[in-house]
Order: structure tokens, then C-alpha cells, then sequence
């Protein structure tokens, strides 16, 4: 998680304050006054998958929670052959 301006995130997204009210409505963006604490690497895919893919919210949880189930068995994977690799 990275902490931005709103005004920075406002760029990031291109003005779309739709799109930002919905990523704090739905905890993606965490808003404190004029800082925000997000992870970019999301938010430019929840900005990929609506904008440009116009994927409805409910299919962008779902991916968005593919993604991160992706990302820990991909970490787990690595754990494991790096402990195979330490036993040869």
C-alpha cells in the first residue's frame, strides 16, 4: 500500500471521480482528508477492467480476488522450492 495525494490519485485515474468514490465505497482506497493509501498495481487493473474492458463491479471483485489468491500461490510456490532447493 502506497500513500498518494487525492489530487495525484485524481491524475492516476484520469479525473474519474466516479470510479474513485466507488474504490472508497468499496475499501480500495483509503481516504484521510487529502491523502490517500492505495495499491497502485490494483487500481490501475480496477481502472483497466471498468474503463476499458467495461467489466460490471461484481466480475472486478471477482477478479480482483483471483488475483490475490494467484499472488499467494505463487509466494507459496516459491517458499516451497526454495526449501526443496535448500534440502539438494
Amino acid at each position: 500500500m502506497s500513500r498518494y495525494t487525492y489530487q495525484h490519485l485524481l491524475q492516476l485515474l484520469e479525473g474519474d471521480n466516479e470510479l474513485i468514490i466507488r474504490l472508497v465505497d468499496e475499501g480500495l482506497v483509503e481516504r484521510h482528508e487529502d491523502v490517500v493509501t492505495l495499491d497502485v498495481d490494483r487500481i490501475l487493473m480496477v481502472r483497466t477492467l471498468w474503463r476499458d474492458l467495461e467489466v460490471e463491479w461484481p466480475g472486478i471483485e471477482i477478479i480482483l480476488r483471483l488475483a490475490t489468491d494467484l499472488d499467494a500461490a505463487r509466494r507459496r510456490i516459491a517458499e516451497l522450492e526454495a526449501a526443496l532447493d535448500e534440502k539438494h
